[in-house]
Protein backbone atom coordinates (compact mmCIF):
# COMPACT_ATOMS: atom_id res chain seq x y z
CA UNK A 1 0.00 0.00 0.00
CA UNK A 2 1.38 3.67 -1.19
CA UNK A 3 1.37 5.62 1.62
CA UNK A 4 3.01 9.00 0.64
CA UNK A 5 -0.40 10.92 -0.24
CA UNK A 6 -1.45 10.04 3.33
CA UNK A 7 1.73 11.32 5.04
CA UNK A 8 1.72 14.50 2.67
CA UNK A 9 -1.76 15.43 4.20
CA UNK A 10 -1.06 13.71 7.59
CA UNK A 11 2.35 15.96 8.19
CA UNK A 12 0.83 18.95 6.77
CA UNK A 13 -1.83 18.78 9.08
CA UNK A 14 0.80 18.22 11.73
CA UNK A 15 2.28 21.47 11.20
CA UNK A 16 -0.78 23.45 11.15
CA UNK A 17 -1.04 21.93 14.08
CA UNK A 18 1.80 23.23 15.61
CA UNK A 19 0.60 26.35 15.10
CA UNK A 20 -2.21 26.63 17.91
CA UNK A 21 -0.38 24.39 20.29
CA UNK A 22 0.72 24.86 23.87
CA UNK A 23 4.58 24.65 24.53
CA UNK A 24 6.24 24.38 27.48
CA UNK A 25 9.65 23.75 28.11
CA UNK A 26 9.88 20.50 30.34
CA UNK A 27 9.66 16.93 28.52
CA UNK A 28 9.44 13.57 30.82
CA UNK A 29 11.95 12.03 27.75
CA UNK A 30 14.93 14.32 27.00
CA UNK A 31 16.23 17.47 28.92
CA UNK A 32 16.41 19.10 25.77
CA UNK A 33 13.30 18.81 24.14
CA UNK A 34 10.24 21.18 24.46
CA UNK A 35 6.49 19.52 25.15
CA UNK A 36 4.00 20.75 22.58
CA UNK A 37 0.46 19.86 23.96
CA UNK A 38 -2.09 19.71 21.11
CA UNK A 39 -6.02 19.47 22.22
CA UNK A 40 -7.62 16.15 20.82
CA UNK A 41 -10.82 18.52 19.40
CA UNK A 42 -7.82 20.42 17.71
CA UNK A 43 -6.46 16.69 16.35
CA UNK A 44 -10.15 16.15 15.29
CA UNK A 45 -10.22 19.46 13.01
CA UNK A 46 -6.70 18.30 11.34
CA UNK A 47 -7.71 15.48 10.59
CA UNK A 48 -10.88 16.19 8.87
CA UNK A 49 -9.46 18.97 7.01
CA UNK A 50 -6.91 16.24 5.59
CA UNK A 51 -10.14 14.10 4.13
CA UNK A 52 -10.96 12.48 1.46
CA UNK A 53 -7.16 10.82 0.92
CA UNK A 54 -6.74 8.95 -1.74
CA UNK A 55 -3.76 5.88 -2.56
CA UNK A 56 -3.65 2.78 -5.01
CA UNK A 57 -4.10 -0.20 -3.86
CA UNK A 58 -0.94 -3.03 -4.29
CA UNK A 59 -2.56 -6.36 -4.48
CA UNK A 60 -1.78 -9.33 -5.99
CA UNK A 61 -5.59 -10.32 -5.71
CA UNK A 62 -7.73 -6.76 -5.94
CA UNK A 63 -6.52 -3.68 -8.06
CA UNK A 64 -7.42 -0.38 -8.08
CA UNK A 65 -7.72 2.74 -5.37
CA UNK A 66 -9.23 3.56 -2.48
CA UNK A 67 -10.78 6.67 -0.74
CA UNK A 68 -11.01 7.45 2.86
CA UNK A 69 -14.35 9.80 2.71
CA UNK A 70 -15.51 10.29 6.89
CA UNK A 71 -13.68 9.36 10.12
CA UNK A 72 -16.56 9.91 12.29
CA UNK A 73 -16.88 9.55 15.96
CA UNK A 74 -12.85 9.68 16.93
CA UNK A 75 -11.96 8.50 20.47
CA UNK A 76 -8.59 9.00 21.75
CA UNK A 77 -7.16 7.02 24.57
CA UNK A 78 -3.61 5.41 25.81
CA UNK A 79 -1.92 5.41 22.78
CA UNK A 80 -5.02 4.11 20.91
CA UNK A 81 -8.25 5.54 19.03
CA UNK A 82 -10.73 4.26 17.79
CA UNK A 83 -13.26 5.83 14.45
CA UNK A 84 -15.59 4.52 12.54
CA UNK A 85 -14.19 5.03 8.66
CA UNK A 86 -15.76 5.19 5.48
CA UNK A 87 -13.79 4.34 2.49
CA UNK A 88 -14.84 4.28 -1.34
CA UNK A 89 -13.02 1.51 -3.97
CA UNK A 90 -12.74 2.98 -6.99
CA UNK A 91 -12.18 1.09 -10.06
CA UNK A 92 -11.95 -1.90 -8.07
CA UNK A 93 -10.82 -5.44 -10.07
CA UNK A 94 -10.77 -8.72 -8.42
CA UNK A 95 -7.44 -10.61 -10.15
CA UNK A 96 -8.18 -14.69 -10.21
CA UNK A 97 -6.28 -17.00 -12.17
CA UNK A 98 -7.48 -19.43 -14.34
CA UNK A 99 -5.51 -22.29 -16.47
CA UNK A 100 -2.53 -20.04 -15.62
CA UNK A 101 -3.51 -16.53 -16.74
CA UNK A 102 -4.45 -13.77 -14.89
CA UNK A 103 -8.11 -12.43 -15.00
CA UNK A 104 -9.54 -8.97 -14.05
CA UNK A 105 -13.25 -9.39 -12.62
CA UNK A 106 -14.67 -5.37 -12.99
CA UNK A 107 -16.32 -5.20 -9.85
CA UNK A 108 -16.54 -0.73 -10.18
CA UNK A 109 -16.91 1.68 -7.33
CA UNK A 110 -18.30 0.57 -3.63
CA UNK A 111 -18.22 2.09 -0.41
CA UNK A 112 -18.26 0.09 2.78
CA UNK A 113 -17.90 1.52 6.37
CA UNK A 114 -16.44 -0.21 9.44
CA UNK A 115 -15.61 0.52 13.09
CA UNK A 116 -11.54 0.51 13.63
CA UNK A 117 -9.34 0.67 16.86
CA UNK A 118 -5.89 1.30 16.28
CA UNK A 119 -2.73 1.47 18.38
CA UNK A 120 -0.07 3.74 17.57
CA UNK A 121 3.60 3.48 18.04
CA UNK A 122 6.63 6.16 17.16
CA UNK A 123 9.77 5.16 16.36
CA UNK A 124 12.12 8.49 16.83
CA UNK A 125 14.97 6.80 15.27
CA UNK A 126 13.54 6.57 11.93
CA UNK A 127 10.89 9.41 12.27
CA UNK A 128 8.00 6.65 11.72
CA UNK A 129 4.85 6.02 13.14
CA UNK A 130 3.43 2.90 13.05
CA UNK A 131 -0.27 2.51 13.29
CA UNK A 132 -2.05 -0.60 13.85
CA UNK A 133 -5.72 -0.79 12.81
CA UNK A 134 -8.21 -3.91 13.67
CA UNK A 135 -11.40 -3.56 12.08
CA UNK A 136 -14.41 -4.51 14.35
CA UNK A 137 -17.38 -4.29 12.71
CA UNK A 138 -17.97 -4.60 8.93
CA UNK A 139 -20.56 -3.00 6.90
CA UNK A 140 -21.24 -2.25 3.36
CA UNK A 141 -23.74 -0.05 1.55
CA UNK A 142 -24.55 -2.98 -1.47
CA UNK A 143 -24.94 -6.33 -0.14
CA UNK A 144 -23.52 -8.21 -3.28
CA UNK A 145 -20.26 -6.51 -3.02
CA UNK A 146 -19.61 -7.29 0.94
CA UNK A 147 -16.77 -10.11 0.41
CA UNK A 148 -15.05 -7.49 -1.72
CA UNK A 149 -15.43 -5.08 0.40
CA UNK A 150 -14.32 -7.56 3.23
CA UNK A 151 -11.01 -8.39 0.78
CA UNK A 152 -10.22 -4.97 0.54
CA UNK A 153 -10.85 -3.81 4.37
CA UNK A 154 -8.20 -6.94 5.22
CA UNK A 155 -5.49 -4.76 3.47
CA UNK A 156 -5.40 -2.60 6.67
CA UNK A 157 -7.04 -5.02 9.07
CA UNK A 158 -4.67 -5.91 12.07
CA UNK A 159 -1.41 -4.74 9.96
CA UNK A 160 1.54 -2.55 12.01
CA UNK A 161 1.49 0.66 9.43
CA UNK A 162 4.21 2.74 8.81
CA UNK A 163 3.76 6.85 8.33
CA UNK A 164 6.74 8.14 7.82
CA UNK A 165 7.22 11.86 9.29
CA UNK A 166 8.65 13.91 7.52
CA UNK A 167 10.65 16.70 9.10
CA UNK A 168 9.04 19.92 10.74
CA UNK A 169 9.91 23.10 9.04
CA UNK A 170 12.57 25.26 9.91
CA UNK A 171 12.57 28.66 11.94
CA UNK A 172 14.32 31.27 10.09
CA UNK A 173 14.70 34.23 11.89
CA UNK A 174 17.46 37.50 10.26
CA UNK A 175 19.32 38.82 13.42
CA UNK A 176 20.83 41.95 11.90
CA UNK A 177 24.34 40.66 10.40
CA UNK A 178 23.47 36.35 11.00
CA UNK A 179 20.77 34.55 9.96
CA UNK A 180 19.28 32.11 13.11
CA UNK A 181 17.83 28.48 11.78
CA UNK A 182 16.29 26.94 14.17
CA UNK A 183 15.69 23.01 12.91
CA UNK A 184 13.09 20.76 15.02
CA UNK A 185 13.08 16.56 15.44
CA UNK A 186 9.81 14.83 16.84
CA UNK A 187 11.78 13.02 20.00
CA UNK A 188 8.75 11.49 21.22
CA UNK A 189 4.57 11.05 20.29
CA UNK A 190 2.15 10.03 23.49
CA UNK A 191 -1.37 10.18 22.48
CA UNK A 192 -4.09 10.68 25.64
CA UNK A 193 -7.84 10.77 26.13
CA UNK A 194 -7.54 14.66 26.09
CA UNK A 195 -4.28 15.47 23.99
CA UNK A 196 -1.45 14.84 22.25
CA UNK A 197 2.00 15.24 23.53
CA UNK A 198 4.97 16.05 21.36
CA UNK A 199 8.14 15.80 22.14
CA UNK A 200 10.58 17.76 20.00
CA UNK A 201 14.22 18.87 19.95
CA UNK A 202 15.37 21.46 18.54
CA UNK A 203 18.74 22.61 16.60
CA UNK A 204 19.67 26.08 15.81
CA UNK A 205 22.84 27.27 14.17
CA UNK A 206 23.41 30.73 12.66
CA UNK A 207 25.10 32.17 9.59
CA UNK A 208 26.54 35.01 8.98
CA UNK A 209 25.19 37.14 5.89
Amino acid sequence: MNNKHFVFSFTTALFLLLLSATISMASPHDEQAITITLSNNVVKEAIAKTLPLQFPINSGTIAGSVSIDKIEGLQFRKNALSAHVTLTGHDIQIVTSIAGRDIRLKAGTLTTGFQCDANLRFDASTQTLFIKPVITRLSSTDQNVTDVASAITLLFNNRELPLPMEKLHPIVADTGNKLLTVSMKIASLELGPKNVLLGIIPTIKTVRK
